[in-house]
């Protein structure tokens, strides 16, 4: 039910809309033709299909999917609420605590700061080592949130009525044109003013020369990772298991490129976002 839910929490106010599924017009919640719900705002309609995965057919139920992936401006108040205090701050960024970094080492000012390395977060503590909020650096409002690990990703989506996708949901969605890719040098360039203060003092080189931000990698390279629900090696037509400590990554090509990556860590080059089934469609 709880599905059913966020369709009517999602949705302000309803104006008249094309059913996606059948275009029928519509004024209501639901379509009166084939009682698909309407889209929930900043998501698309992904129609029952078959898609191929290592050579075998496998059939996608309908839902939705975020058309962009989780932006920082979406995540800011949700980590504000979650993050109490700064030893929980690897649980749901990065998932490596060598990387929180006092703001003391960078001078008095900011001694009631922590930054977070290889990232944009910046977490304001008290003196008790409370997290009193959470931000991003100037200019990296909009983009995507990186170095979220896979629980705070899966629990973020869940406390807002959706959930990571799975390999098959990803693999429909790059086959229906609706899902396009992110290039790690362009988000990362955003704040690599902000990497150069917390990291290139330490290692003595300038952003430019890491190898994270290279702009003449190839094109294939510089595509962000996206976390699915799957475990690593698992068969796409099973049921997710979440208690491997290995998710399967994708790069939403056509077909969609796949790696591994920890559940507990969170990472520069890896992003997320949110589906919303609707596999009741499929019996109407």
């Amino acid at each position: 039910m709880k599905v059913i839910y966020l369709l009517f929490t999602l949705v302000s106010i309803i104006s008249a809309w094309t059913c996606p599924a059948c275009s029928i017009e519509n004024d209501g919640e639901f379509c009166t033709d084939c009682y698909l719900p309407v889209p929930p705002p900043g998501m698309e309609y992904i129609a029952p299909a078959t898609v191929i995965i290592d050579g075998d057919s496998i059939h996608v139920a309908p839902y939705f999917i975020d058309r962009e992936p989780v932006i920082c401006r979406d995540i800011l108040d949700w980590f504000a609420e979650e993050i109490s205090y700064v030893e929980q701050i690897p649980i749901y960024i990065t998932g490596q605590e060598e990387l929180l970094m006092p703001g003391e080492n960078m001078g008095e000012d900011f001694r009631n700061i922590v930054f977070v390395r290889y990232t944009p977060w910046v977490i304001y503590k008290n003196a008790q080592n409370g997290v009193t909020g959470v931000t991003v650096q100037t200019g990296c409002f909009d983009i995507p949130a990186t170095s979220v690990t896979f629980d705070a990703a899966r629990l973020y989506l869940g406390d807002n009525g959706k959930r990571l996708p799975t390999r098959v949901e990803i693999a429909a969605a790059v086959e229906a044109g609706v899902i396009g890719i992110e290039d790690t040098w362009e988000v990362m360039n955003a704040y690599s003013d902000f990497i150069s203060m917390t990291l290139s003092g330490i290692i003595g080189t300038s952003p430019a020369r890491l190898a994270m931000f290279s702009e003449n990698q190839a094109p294939e390279d510089r595509i962000m990772w996206e976390w699915t629900r799957d475990a690593w090696e698992q068969p796409p037509d099973t049921i997710p298991n979440l208690q491997s400590p290995y998710a399967l990554i994708l790069k939403p090509l056509d077909p969609p490129f796949k790696g591994t990556a920890l559940r507990e860590g969170g990472y520069y080059n890896v992003i997320f976002r949110g589906v919303v089934p609707i596999p009741w469609m499929e019996q109407i």
